[in-house]
């Protein structure tokens, strides 16, 4: 089992957050860094919805609309703070196993 929400912290959730953005893109991509333009990175329209939807099964959450702009998936800190501004979603990363999505257990795997 994860950490109680309340010891999660930022940085857990910025990892998760990396891994899901890091599956969307090329294989050949660099480095990701915090600050790193997504669609320099190569993460394209689709892959910015696959992002969301993962995201949104990984964390249990839903993306309030107002939160489905390009300022939100501009960069790795601002989609951290995003996730991070949703409470479900500190909950759902925090009873999560690591490695283990949101929502799963290991006999439906």
């Amino acid at each position: 089992m994860g950490l109680p929400q309340a010891e999660r912290t930022d940085d857990e959730v910025y990892a998760s957050v990396r891994d899901l953005v890091t599956r969307q893109l090329p294989p050949d991509t660099g480095p990701l860094t915090p600050t790193l333009p997504l669609h320099e990175a190569g993460l394209t329209s689709l892959g910015t919805i696959a992002t969301m939807v993962a995201i949104e099964t990984e964390f249990g959450v839903t993306f309030p609309e107002e939160l489905i702009t390009p300022d939100t998936f501009h960069n790795l800190t601002t989609l951290t703070r995003a996730v991070a501004s949703m409470p479900a979603a500190r909950k759902a990363a925090a009873d999560a196993a690591p490695g283990t999505p949101a929502g799963t257990d290991d006999a439906a795997v």
